[in-house]
């Protein structure tokens, strides 16, 4: 991977890692036009997901600080995040063990990509037209939880949007707008470090490297992660994701059309 491929491939990882329109279905569709493999190079994959994990721990610093204080104090506030944090981490877990073997097929599976793209798209749509947002999230419930973790272990397939779905469950679950998106991102630090120690297993085999593309793609997922963070918080309050469902549906469309006919 050239220096240029890591930059955009980071700018890609960030942005996409928040906006609702898939991490995974874009870096699929850049490794196809840049002719980038999935296996290729397995320290990028640490470096940009570090890039995105940072971006979130920056960017809501004060709300963790606040949540790991309530948490060692045994507040009841503590007490209910950790619960719905864990509850809605437990199906993403689950499903990616589950397929873990099978990532590499459905990240070459554009065809896949493309229909997972006109899904969020149609998800997005859904959940801006049905929402009813009024629940803070400490407040949300055991079941509400559940649904916003299905909806993040859906995400796992190449072109559903993880932010994306976790958002519209919240807001289709009655939890207020920016408050969705502050628990969906909260919530990807558990799945993105997940990723990040299932990859490092390739560490004992040799199979990673570092050096200074795989930093520059890191720098670039973290500044363009933190500026998609903000983006989104203000996109969702005002209401505009239907943008994101037509921007979804017309990539979704044009990658299948790209796809049959190769």
């Amino acid at each position: 991977m050239t220096f240029f491929d890591s930059v955009v491939m980071g700018v890609v990882q960030g942005l996409t890692e928040f906006l609702p329109v898939s991490s995974s279905g874009h870096l699929a569709l850049f490794r196809e036009l840049l002719g980038v493999g999935l296996a290729e190079d397995v320290g990028f994959e640490v470096a940009v997901h570090t890039g995105t994990l940072i971006a979130v721990l920056i960017y809501f610093r004060r709300q963790l600080l606040k949540l790991a204080v309530d948490i060692i104090r045994d507040t009841d506030d503590g007490r209910r995040w950790a619960l719905y944090l864990i509850i809605a981490t437990i199906p993403a877990g689950i499903v990616g063990l589950w397929i873990k073997d099978d990532v590499e097929r459905l990240f070459n599976d554009l065809a896949l990509v493309g229909a997972a793209w006109i899904f969020t798209a149609v998800v997005l749509l859904i959940s801006e037209r049905l929402s009813a947002s009024k629940i803070e999230p400490g407040k949300m419930g055991s079941l509400r939880a559940l649904f916003i973790g299905a909806a993040q272990a859906a995400a796992i397939l190449p072109g559903v949007s993880r932010s994306g779905s976790t958002i519209a469950a919240g807001l289709l679950s009655g939890v207020e707008r920016r408050g969705a998106v502050g628990f969906s991102f909260i919530l990807s630090l558990p799945v993105i470090a997940g990723a990040i120690i299932l990859t490092l297993k390739d560490w004992s085999a040799g199979a990673v490297s570092l050096g200074l593309p795989h930093l520059a793609g890191m720098t670039a997922a973290l500044i363009s992660g933190y500026a998609a963070i903000a983006w989104m918080l203000r996109i969702v309050s005002n209401r505009k994701l239907f943008w994101f469902a037509i921007y979804c549906f017309i990539l979704g469309a044009g990658t299948l059309i790209y796809t049959f006919g190769k």
